[in-house]
């Protein structure tokens, strides 16, 4: 096993270089494809091309002859935080953070996709097999930042290769299972005060108090001595799903699929850049106190998940569809980042997120022998369960309404052109963290987004 890690990392890890990531709902990504991208992935169980399979395997009897389904996702997210009296931990209590009181921490990202649909072993045996990113999240703040102390930099990229089967049980109904292999970077920066940090070792006694402003370390919260500490760490996940699809007519579909978690043991490096003022104490003093590049640990163990959806034929013309997810967000109450070969404290983001459920309704129109077009609405709620468990690390989260709409043109007998758009609407919502431990940060601010979500494929059957 040691061995295949140290070629299946970096050979992933170059793929994730060129992946972006989608939020939703805690750090997932809801659009795999464009046909969901126009429904607002409401119509998965009508397995209009190969990537239902990543909804339940079991549609992949759903679908006629080999096919290949590949695509690209764009989310432009538009988030502003404003402080709202964001403290540092001081003698004085309740210190404010100097630094730009406004930040914009989102961005543009693409999350590619593809997913193929094999030729039949037999008339029951049917396979399939999906690489996509079921994960994801990214922020960004500037370095004079009033959240630097907190986060400048936060990503996660996963990327998911899913081999499939499904199995005919009978007309009516299928059923299907499928591994997944995960492949995870995680990318974790914030700025240190290094006033603080000199006060520290002079309460230690390590130096005297007169060395801090002898360094040019005279006020705490000043931007232009920060040092700062960037987290780059991998990791490889296992898990499985299942499915089943029942049909009780020709017009009818009911679809059940099911998502084990996948449990990460992130392995990576602390790299510290410090200033002229803490960089004079020298390698020895700062590798003591734990501020010296080294070995970082985390385990994050991404959900489960379980979704129904269904699709009615009303008419030649019409389809109406709709699902309901759980997903156990439970299973991130937080991120800990611990250094085994140093004396550093644990990093802990606190986020005791809940369990959510998301619950969209949609509807597809064959317009005529080549067009296709598709709408739908969702709610997508927030797992964070309050705003000090809101952190601005992991992208502020609200809860989400979905709108949708969608198209797919046929280009000739073999292939389909689909796109989608959605226009997400999260709620504005505030920030009260206070990172946990003895150094006392509280990030208070009023957050704002805006999201627009855009998606094509090209399904070519053969």
């Amino acid at each position: 096993m040691g061995d295949n890690r140290r070629f299946i990392k970096p050979l992933c890890a170059a793929i994730l270089l060129a992946t972006g990531s989608v939020q939703a709902g805690g750090f997932g990504v809801t659009t795999q494809s464009a046909t969901g991208g126009g429904n607002a992935s409401t119509g998965h169980a009508m397995a209009e091309d190969a990537s239902a399979m990543w909804y339940n395997p079991a549609l992949l009897h759903s679908m006629q002859g080999r096919q290949v389904n590949v695509g690209a996702s764009l989310l432009n997210t538009d988030i502003t935080l404003e402080n709202a009296g964001s403290t540092i931990p001081t003698a004085a209590a309740g210190f404010p953070v100097i630094g730009e009181n406004t930040a914009e921490p989102g961005g543009v990202s693409v999350t590619p996709s593809f997913f193929y649909r094999g030729e039949n072993f037999s008339d029951k045996l049917a396979y399939g097999i999906g690489v996509s990113v079921p994960y994801g999240f990214s922020t960004e703040y500037e370095d004079d930042s009033f959240a630097r102390y907190e986060a400048t930099e936060s990503s996660l990229k996963t990327l998911n290769i899913n081999p499939a089967i499904a199995w005919k049980v009978n007309e009516q109904f299928d059923i299907g299972a499928g591994l997944n292999l995960q492949v995870g970077q995680a990318v974790l920066a914030r700025s240190v005060d290094a006033f603080l940090v000199c006060q520290r070792f002079a309460s230690l006694g390590a130096i005297t108090p007169a060395t801090c402003g002898a360094l040019g370390l005279t006020s705490p919260s000043n931007a232009a001595t920060d040092s700062s500490v960037s987290i780059e760490a991998t990791a490889i996940g296992y898990g499985a799903n299942i499915g089943a699809a029942y049909h009780p007519s020709d017009k009818t579909t009911l679809s059940l699929g099911l998502r084990s978690s996948v449990e990460f043991d992130f392995e990576g490096d602390a790299d510290f850049t410090h200033g002229a003022g803490l960089s004079a104490l020298g390698d020895a003093a700062l590798t003591a106190g734990g501020l010296a590049d080294q070995d970082a640990e985390t385990k994050l163990k991404m959900p489960a998940s379980a979704s129904f959806a269904a699709a009615h034929q009303v008419s030649d013309k019409l389809t109406v569809h709709g699902d309901v997810t759980w997903t156990q967000w439970s299973s991130v109450p937080e991120i800990r980042i611990t250094f085994p070969d140093s004396t550093a404290a644990d990093s802990v983001t606190d986020l005791q997120w809940e369990d959510t459920v998301r619950v969209g309704v949609g509807a597809t129109y064959q317009f005529n022998d080549r067009m296709k077009f598709r709408a739908g609405i969702a709610h997508d709620p927030t797992p964070t369960p309050s705003p000090q468990n809101r952190t601005p690390r992991a992208a502020p989260s609200s809860d989400n309404l979905w709108f949708s709409a969608g198209m797919s043109y046929k280009l000739n007998k073999q292939m389909d052109f689909d796109a989608g758009l959605s226009i997400i609407h999260p709620q504005d919502t505030i920030i009260n963290y206070t990172a946990p431990g003895t150094s006392d940060y509280t990030t208070r601010a009023t957050a704002e987004a805006d999201v627009i979500g855009a998606s094509v494929s090209l399904n070519y059957r053969f």
